[in-house]
């Protein structure tokens, strides 16, 4: 879901800043991975912080910030953090990768976020960008980790 990389279409920032690779807030110290609940979908998932606000519809305008990484090293490749500006996206309508949609507007066994909420996910190849990669930095068939924090 960024835009972030120079190199990456809009579509594929979108998606691919949805990635992983969260800021201090979403583990600890010592980087310790969370205990993930598992999703039919195959998406792993775990509430940093549960948000107080309301959770989006499909549809919404949303706003996130995120940092995404590759599972298989945790390499960063893209962070809105690292920007300072939050991605905003109409949620729930393939403007960004299908595990982030589901990640956010939940399915039947991941709850919806809500505002002010932080999660971090393990999405698989099939929900991310498959066999295709994305821009160079995201490999084919890789699994993605992103700490993402609804913002608005």
């Amino acid at each position: 879901p960024v835009a972030a990389a120079a190199h990456l279409s809009r579509r594929e920032g979108l998606v691919a800043g949805a990635a992983l690779g969260a800021p201090a807030a979403f583990c600890s110290a010592a980087g310790a991975a969370p205990e993930y609940n598992v999703s039919a979908t195959g998406i792993k998932w775990a509430d940093t912080e549960e948000g107080t606000g309301k959770s989006p519809v499909q549809g919404a305008l949303i706003a996130c910030h995120y940092t995404g990484r590759l599972a298989s090293n945790g390499t960063k490749f893209d962070s809105s953090y690292d920007r300072r500006q939050p991605l905003s996206f109409q949620v729930g309508v393939g403007r960004v990768i299908k595990g982030w949609d589901l990640s956010i507007l939940g399915a039947e066994d991941i709850p919806a976020m809500k505002v002010g909420g932080k999660r971090t996910v393990e999405i698989p190849p099939e929900l991310g960008y498959g066999a295709r990669g994305a821009g160079g930095v995201i490999p084919p068939n890789a699994t993605l980790v992103f700490d993402i924090e609804l913002v608005k």
